[in-house]
């Protein structure tokens, strides 16, 4: 299974008008940029990432299939945890299932409202929750 991480904009700049399936986000000059899509060749979680202050991210959403997710609480990211040690750049990082399934624990343990969606997206994708 492929999963990845796209870019979704600045957080404190886009988080308050985040929704499911977003378009767009505000750029620090107030333009307006699109956000990653998902690859075609990920059959998996699309997670969504936000940049904070000092160059530090955060997962914000997380979609598949008819399920998508944002979160009320952002979950700092751990590349070597959350994304199999890589980085964040202009193009949606590939991670594998481990740390799908660590990244989905990790947003479940914060947001205990979206667990319901959150553990169903891991129940359909066999992925291994460690709560």
């Amino acid at each position: 299974m492929k999963h990845a991480i796209g870019y979704l904009g600045h957080y404190d700049r886009s988080f308050q008008s985040l929704h499911p399936n977003p378009r767009e986000y505000v750029r620090e000059d107030g333009s307006i940029g699109r956000v990653d899509e998902r690859p075609t060749d990920v059959n998996g979680v699309f997670f969504g990432y936000m940049e904070r202050q000092g160059k530090t991210f955060v997962a914000v959403r997380a979609q598949y299939s008819d399920i998508d997710v944002v979160l009320e609480t952002a979950i700092p990211l751990d590349p070597p945890r959350h994304t199999d040690g890589k980085g964040f750049g202009p193009n949606p990082s590939r991670l594998g299932d481990e740390s799908a399934g660590r990244l989905l624990s990790d947003m479940i343990l914060a947001n205990p409202q979206a667990a319901d969606q959150l553990r169903q997206i891991a129940s359909r994708l066999g992925l291994v929750l460690s709560l």
